[in-house]
């Protein structure tokens, strides 16, 4: 049985002359305010930037255990990291570098704060993907402040400009552990 169907004089010439189908036509007004909408809601997005956290955190992808060791003991003395902390438990491995006490910016100048210091933490949970010594690994840089109103150190929003000075040890440290890989 062949089926043929058959269009409309209307349907065939309408796109070209410039005509609409009744349901599928789109007023003006619905049009206009629509976009108006669109363009709110891309604003929005645009002025609320990203979501301040009190850390920043990467993913370093799937390693083992020997080839995160060997990648920080190659970028730990160029960038005068010290290891303060590597234990392994359960299905969790975990590097901890002491607190690096840096200078305060400008931003946070302005809330109150009066001294800053930073993090570095890499964490594996294990992936359950081929051999055991096969963990998902994050790089985070932890960020810690005290204000004028508070002495003691307590997580504050990490500076853009902060992520900016310790972005290069995160490059270092994903590029030893390409080439790691590679290996």
């Amino acid at each position: 049985m062949l089926l043929t169907l058959k269009r409309s004089k209307d349907a065939a010439s309408g796109f070209a002359s410039g005509r609409r189908h009744p349901r599928t036509a789109i007023r003006p007004g619905v049009a206009g305010v629509a976009l108006a909408v669109m363009l709110l809601g891309v604003a929005g997005c645009a002025t609320a930037g990203p979501v301040a956290r009190n850390y920043w955190r990467e993913d370093l992808g799937r390693l083992n255990t020997a080839t995160i060791d060997e990648a920080l003991a190659k970028i730990t003395p160029k960038h005068s990291l010290r290891l303060e902390n590597r234990f392994r438990e359960g299905g969790e491995v975990r590097w901890e570098f002491s607190w690096v006490a840096r200078t305060i910016v400008a931003e946070e100048e302005v809330r109150g704060v009066t001294n800053a210091r930073n993090r570095i933490l890499i964490r594996g949970v294990e992936s359950g993907v081929g051999n055991v010594d096969n963990y998902r690994m994050t790089w985070e840089l932890a960020n810690e402040v005290t204000t004028e109103t508070n002495s003691n150190w307590h997580p504050d929003i990490v500076p853009a400009s902060v992520i900016a000075e310790f972005r290069p040890i995160f490059t270092d440290l994903t590029l030893e552990v390409r080439t790691g890989v590679r290996r």
